[in-house]
């Protein structure tokens, strides 16, 4: 494939335009058998100019119709997959015309490897019909009217759909020729009824979690083809990226029967590559730690609580949901997707989260590990959001930073102002550790406390090492559970608070070797500079709370 891509790259340099497509021509001459003439061809969609691209594309739209729209389904996926995978197509591109010549030789968007890319191209439609021109809007619509009909039992959200059909009619309504217009008004009844319909019923073809993963390695299997490995590498990260995106707002679609739209959270994609030992369950907790430093950061004023949805067979890639407010979500699922803007002027709130973000890639990095996270809510905006990776970040971003400098995230930070309730949930725990249901209902009835402080003080106690991730019980806590006095009891919790990731910090900032010297005073300004994820007003909440540890435990060290 090397010699093929280079050929490939070549032909763009004439300077005659009919040659150029000749060349082109040639590489999808059998648009039946995969072979290294189409990986070539998909490498040009998806990695070489958006003006390449269009060409490249108007070449394989006449092919298609000289064959009849007979195309390898296999080929056909990635071919559509390849041009979906590019990171930015404006408004006025031919590409947004020619793709729609590639979706009519698609013949069952509910099969996995179609249904899978429904929210990229549902997205990308919805660009063309609002913010297209005049004649790509046009053209979209009568896609839409006239060869979707099989495109429409695809799944999608009825929030999607209700856009879908606000945009299309709106550019209905500007159609002058009465004729045109009212084929295309019958054809879109048409395509509303048979959306609405599949939107209501439940997706059952499980394959689609990993249609997508099992079709790349077919595709790009060493028995394949004889390839250049950058070349295939780089495109097949741009695909698995656009899947990751896909999956996560699959997710809500396809699992959409389950939830009611109120309470309805965002969902949570983490692929992770290059798996060392069991590093899966240490990327997860990292992704959910970084996650809620950028909920505290925006002033979300909730531990964000994840609840497995799904794995992905055969691929390390975990969905999550994450049960917060539509507006929060909103918010959440916003603040991640300008990570993968390039936009100068970003304000205060999305620099120092991709400062965050930057830090936890670091850290992935420096193990030779790639970890992949997307996001998706039902908000039409937010549905279908790029996903963002740990590629994206260099070494040398980060080259300045010193590794003694002490850094804490705010998820290291308690905010459960009582050690006595600490202690009682921890028994709870150990009482009733096959029901985190009960747990919670018993300790809300013993303390009188909010939902809001039972989700406090059980990260406290995750905080203090008394409790795992899953909220099960470690050693520690059945060795305090069996302590014989409330003071023996306090003061391995005192232990425990030097050897957690708060409490070192704060005796290594204040620069003390007893614990005893650290001054509890000093809560505000130490959580000021090694927390800088935390506002201004969190950091007063949570040094009060650390404040009220600390003068506690100055009494047992």
């Amino acid at each position: 494939m090397t010699a093929n891509f280079i050929h490939g790259q070549q032909i763009f340099d004439s300077d005659d335009c009919n040659r150029v497509r000749e060349e082109l021509a040639n590489l999808v001459v059998d648009l039946t058998r995969l072979d290294d003439n189409i990986h070539t061809f998909t490498a040009i969609l998806a990695l070489e100019s958006q003006n390449q691209a269009e060409i490249a594309l108007g070449v394989l739209g006449r092919k298609i119709i000289e064959a009849n729209h007979q195309i390898n389904e296999d080929i056909l996926w990635l071919l559509l997959a390849s041009v979906l995978s590019r990171s930015n197509i404006t408004i006025d591109s031919p590409i947004r015309i020619s793709i729609l010549g590639l979706t009519t030789c698609v013949k069952d968007w509910q099969s996995p490897i179609f249904a899978l890319l429904t929210p990229a191209l549902d997205s990308f439609l919805m660009v063309s019909l609002e913010q297209g021109t005049p004649l790509i809007a046009e053209q979209t619509l009568d896609f839409i009217s006239t060869w979707a009909e099989n495109y429409a039992k695809a799944p999608r959200t009825l929030e999607i759909l209700s856009r879908f059909k606000s945009l299309a009619r709106s550019v209905l309504e500007q159609i002058d020729d009465e004729e045109l217009k009212d084929e295309w008004t019958e054809g879109l009844v048409q395509f509303e009824k048979i959306a609405l319909k599949a939107s209501k019923e439940k997706y059952t073809d499980r394959r689609i979690w990993s249609s997508g993963d099992d079709l790349l390695k077919t595709i790009y299997s060493s028995q394949a083809l004889n390839f250049d490995q950058n070349i295939v590498d780089t495109t097949k990260k741009n695909i698995f990226r656009l899947i990751n995106s896909c999956l996560a707002a699959l997710e809500i679609a396809v699992e959409n029967h389950l939830y009611k739209k109120e309470s309805r959270g965002l969902s949570v994609l983490i692929r992770t590559d290059n798996i060392k030992n069991n590093i899966v369950t240490n990327v997860t907790n990292q992704i959910q730690a970084f996650l809620q430093e950028v909920a505290d950061s925006l002033n979300i004023n909730d531990f964000l609580t994840f609840s497995f949805a799904q794995a992905t067979q055969g691929s390390w890639i975990q969905i999550f949901h994450v049960d917060l407010s539509p507006n929060w979500s909103n918010i959440l699922v916003k603040a991640i997707n300008s990570l993968s803007s390039q936009e100068d002027g970003k304000n205060k709130d999305d620099l120092r989260i991709a400062k965050s973000w930057q830090e936890f890639a670091t850290r992935f990095k420096s193990e030779d590990i790639r970890v992949d996270l997307a996001v998706s809510t039902r908000n039409v905006e937010q549905y279908f959001v790029q996903s963002i990776s740990t590629e994206d970040i260099t070494l040398s971003d980060v080259a300045d930073q010193s590794e003694t400098r002490i850094r804490l995230l705010s998820s290291d930070v308690p905010q459960a102002d009582s050690l006595e309730k600490v202690l009682v949930l921890v028994s709870l725990f150990i009482q009733y550790k096959s029901s985190i249901e009960i747990i919670r209902e018993k300790f809300l009835e013993e303390s009188e406390n909010s939902s809001r402080n039972y989700s406090y003080y059980r990260k406290a106690s995750e905080i203090l090492g008394l409790i795992d991730w899953r909220s099960h019980p470690t050693n520690v806590s059945v060795v305090l559970n069996h302590l014989p006095t409330a003071e023996k009891k306090m003061r391995l919790l005192a232990n425990q608070f030097l050897s957690s990731n708060v409490g070192s910090s704060w005796l290594k900032w204040s620069n003390v070797n007893d614990p005893s010297d650290i001054k509890s005073d000093s809560a505000y300004q130490f959580l000021i500079e090694v927390c800088p994820s935390l506002s201004e007003t969190t950091v007063t909440r949570r040094a009060r709370t650390l404040k009220s540890w600390l003068d506690v435990f100055h009494q047992y060290w």
